[in-house]
């Protein structure tokens, strides 16, 4: 999953969190088992390749895509795999993380087009290797898989994108207040006209 996709690994999940989780089979759990060692490859994958080839990514400063960015694939791998393996209960929080990295995303000015393809990209790198993993006997556990990925990243994503709509309203109504404050203080003379502004005289 994603720069910052993961989330529950049960559909149950995505319509009432405090439905009981589904057992996992065991087939399941080993197919996803498997790929747990290769958390830190594929999310190096994710941030140095899959994402770069993404129009607008190779313009994120250098610490969003190499720090922040890889830092929340890995937490979201993690996430999703573990979650299948040790079959918890979900948690209200899941998406805590994923909602912190968007709200940060929004007030960089990120696109969101930009930020959400990242998700189904990283989606993609994790389904593929869940799909090289797979073993011959194993096509069912791999289609259930396929079923757990979707929820969650179903999850992630509506979270992701009403946390960045939300800031992006706070920035631009806290934007629209500064500049009232500063015509307010403009007319009561109390502020200086920033430089440039055509009202700071010749």
């Amino acid at each position: 999953m994603t720069a910052d996709a993961a989330g529950a690994a049960h559909p149950s999940a995505t319509t009432d969190p405090r439905a009981p989780a589904p057992e996992v089979p065991e087939a399941v759990r080993s197919l996803a088992a498997r790929c747990v060692p290769r958390v830190n490859e594929l999310a190096r994958l994710m941030s140095q390749d899959t994402f770069a080839q993404l129009h607008g990514y190779a313009e994120l400063p250098a610490d969003v895509r190499d720090v922040e960015i890889a830092a929340t694939a890995r937490h979201g791998l993690r996430l999703f795999l573990e979650r299948v393996v040790h079959d918890p209960q979900p948690g209200p929080d899941d998406t805590g993380f994923f909602r912190e990295r968007a709200a940060q995303r929004a007030e960089e000015g990120m696109p969101l087009e930009l930020l959400l393809t990242t998700h189904c990209a990283g989606a993609r790198v994790l389904w593929q290797a869940l799909r090289e993993a797979a073993r011959p006997g194993e096509e069912a556990a791999l289609v259930e898989l396929a079923g757990y990925l979707l929820g969650a990243e179903q999850r992630v994503v509506s979270a992701v994108t009403e946390t960045y709509l939300d800031e992006q309203t706070a920035l631009a109504t806290e934007r629209r207040e500064e500049r009232r404050a500063q015509v307010r203080g403009l007319l009561a003379g109390t502020e200086v006209p920033p430089a440039g502004s055509g009202l700071d005289g010749p």
